[in-house]
């Protein structure tokens, strides 16, 4: 079993099924604890945690570590962390969290509808779509890239933020997302990572990379390791601006989703006159797409692959808060 969809009453009721559904796939849950409000799991050498504020779970944290130390090791403090979760372990509230990688689900649910899209051989990943209120979605996973070219890594980590009138907001994320640049606090450090070394022209040290978009340093890791800047990804990059404007067609079934992709260039994200510019590879089975013609959740058959449609947060055009007219998502699911 690679794909579950069903509702949550609780973001425990939430966890607790999604912690059910990926060990039985071979993932191992390395901690969930209800009462204090931390979880990890891994596969592989993904290695995620994250926490929430007991009684008041509509935002948790997202973090991605080298590896996992201990139950008394908090999210934030096992070996190798990334530095994007909230990385001040005095703290599990929401006002704190808020402000680093995390996934906001609004409230402590009921949740109408969740899909779990699961692959634990190959390129592993873990991506989950949240209906957490009717029409509003939350995207957030982990997993490893398929990779391109010679180099060590791969593993990810997304959340989701997202509180503006629109798709083109500078400080909302999703995915791979090199558009997200905001400068506000240290709002940079909501940014997916990606574990990498051995690659050209990366800083020293370099553990990981930031998937973000702006020029200047992200935050080092906790480590104090600085991190290679990355862009492109769901919302920047050539596959994003090249064929996100393109509508696709239930009728038809052609329908031009683009892949996920990011690069590496040499430490900057505008890079100058003849700095080289290298393709790192793309996440499996996730696309960018124009929901125009498609209904949250509707599902398309393509090339014999069945694939979900989600909006990016809320299918609308107008100015609510929210909205994301028809920026969305498709997922693939696997069944084997």
């Amino acid at each position: 079993m690679a794909f579950q969809t069903g509702s949550a009453s609780s973001f425990a009721d939430l966890l607790s099924q999604l912690s059910t559904f990926i060990t039985a796939n071979g993932w191992t849950e390395d901690e969930r604890d209800n009462t204090n409000g931390d979880f990890a799991f891994s596969k592989n050498s993904i290695f995620v945690s994250g926490r929430w504020e007991v009684g008041n779970e509509g935002i948790f944290s997202l973090h991605q570590a080298t590896a996992f130390v201990s139950t008394a090791t908090l999210p934030g403090d096992h070996t190798g962390d990334s530095g994007n979760g909230y990385n001040d372990n005095s703290s599990h509230l929401d006002t704190d969290l808020d402000d680093e990688r995390h996934v906001d689900l609004e409230s402590n649910g009921p949740y109408p509808n969740y899909w779990f899209f699961e692959k634990d051989s190959g390129s592993a990943y873990v991506h989950v779509v949240v209906e957490f209120t009717t029409g509003r979605f939350a995207h957030f996973g982990f997993g490893e890239i398929i990779k391109a070219g010679d180099w060590s890594g791969g593993e990810y980590c997304f959340g989701n933020v997202h509180t503006s009138t629109n798709e083109l907001n500078i400080q909302s994320t999703w995915l791979f997302d090199g558009y997200f640049s905001s400068t506000a606090g240290d709002d940079e450090r909501r940014a997916t990572t990606m574990r990498m070394t051995g690659i050209t022209g990366q800083p020293v040290g370099s553990v990981w990379g930031n998937i973000w978009g702006r020029d200047n340093s992200a935050p080092d890791d906790s480590a104090a390791n600085a991190k290679a800047l990355l862009f492109g990804g769901f919302r920047s990059g050539p596959f994003a601006v090249h064929l996100g404007m393109f509508s696709g067609e239930k009728t038809t079934g052609h329908v031009p989703g683009y892949p996920i992709g990011c690069w590496f260039a040499d430490g900057v994200i505008s890079p100058p006159a003849g700095t080289t510019v290298r393709f790192l590879g793309y996440m499996p089975d996730v696309r960018g797409v124009n929901v125009r013609n498609f209904a949250p959740g509707d599902i398309q058959n393509i090339g014999g692959d069945q694939w979900y449609f989600f909006p990016a947060r809320l299918r609308d055009t107008s100015a609510t808060t929210g909205a994301t007219g028809f920026s969305g998502i498709m997922y693939k699911r696997v069944n084997t």
